[in-house]
C-alpha cells in the first residue's frame, strides 16, 4: 500500500483540525481520502483502495501555488445538462460578477453559485429546473455517497480558468481518477460556471479533445459537468 501523508480539510471548515500542507503544481494528481489524509501522486501506481479511507477526489488544479488546491470529484454528471434552459432568468441574464477568461476575471468558481443566487433568488430556489448544472453540484455529496462526512457540501462547478487547468493536467489527473475508480475525462465538452462576456445567454466551456475554450456556447445546450472541492493549504 502507498504511504498516506498529512491531513487536509475542505476549505471554509475548521482549518486547525488537521495539519495542513502546501499545495503546489507538484501535488496535482494527489488522491484525497475521507479521513482527511492523502495519497501522493508519486504513489498512485501502487495505491490500493482502503474501504475505511474512501477516496473523495483528485487534486486537479493548483492555480494559486502554495495556496488553495482544487480537487475534482470522482463522478461526473450521468447525463448532459443545461447551464440554464431557454426561457429562464438565468438564460437571459448577464451575471457580470462571474465573467472571466482562462487568465483573468473569474478565476475561482467556489462563490459563483452564491452570486447567481443574489441576482436571481426566485429562479435559484428551484435549481433543478432553472440551473441543472449547478443543481448537480449542490446535490453531489448525496449522489456520491458522502452524506454525514466533511465532504457532503462545498462542491461547486469550476470557473473556466479552473476547468482549463484540469485539461492542462488531464493525463496525471486521469491516472489518479482511474486508480480510484473515478470517471474518464475522455474528449468530452464540460461546462464551467463562468459567464461569457459576449451575450447574456452565453457561458464558457472547455472541449477536452483539444483544449478549445468556447466563449459562445448557449446556456441551454446540454453538456457534461464535473465538480470541484477547494482545500485549505494555509
Amino acid at each position: 500500500p502507498s504511504r498516506l501523508k498529512d491531513r487536509i480539510l475542505p476549505r471554509f471548515r475548521n482549518a486547525f483540525a488537521y495539519p495542513q500542507y502546501s499545495i503546489t503544481k507538484s501535488n496535482v494528481g494527489d488522491i484525497i481520502l475521507a479521513d482527511g489524509s492523502k495519497v501522493s501522486v508519486n504513489d498512485v501506481t501502487t495505491y490500493t483502495i482502503d474501504e475505511n479511507k474512501k477516496p473523495i477526489g483528485v487534486i486537479a488544479s493548483a492555480l494559486y501555488s502554495g495556496g488553495t488546491g482544487k480537487a475534482v470529484g470522482l463522478q461526473k454528471s450521468s447525463s448532459s445538462l443545461a447551464w440554464a434552459p431557454s426561457g429562464t432568468t438565468g438564460y437571459r441574464t448577464n451575471f457580470t460578477e462571474i465573467k472571466g477568461t482562462t487568465t483573468s476575471g473569474d478565476m475561482d468558481g467556489s462563490d459563483n453559485w452564491e452570486e447567481i443566487c443574489k441576482v436571481d433568488p426566485e429562479g435559484t430556489a428551484d435549481a433543478a429546473t432553472n440551473y441543472p448544472v449547478f443543481n448537480f453540484a449542490l446535490n453531489y455529496g448525496e449522489t456520491a455517497g458522502l452524506t454525514d462526512t466533511d465532504y457532503e457540501t462545498g462542491w461547486y462547478i469550476p470557473s473556466v480558468a479552473e476547468l482549463y487547468d484540469v485539461y492542462r493536467n488531464k493525463e496525471v489527473v486521469q491516472t489518479s481518477l482511474t486508480a480510484v475508480g473515478g470517471f474518464t475525462l475522455k474528449t468530452s465538452y464540460y461546462w464551467s460556471s463562468s459567464q461569457s462576456g459576449s451575450y447574456d445567454y452565453y457561458a464558457w466551456g472547455v472541449y477536452f479533445y483539444d483544449g478549445t475554450v468556447f466563449y459562445d456556447d448557449s446556456k441551454d445546450d446540454n453538456s457534461n459537468v464535473l465538480v470541484f472541492q477547494a482545500f485549505n493549504a494555509e
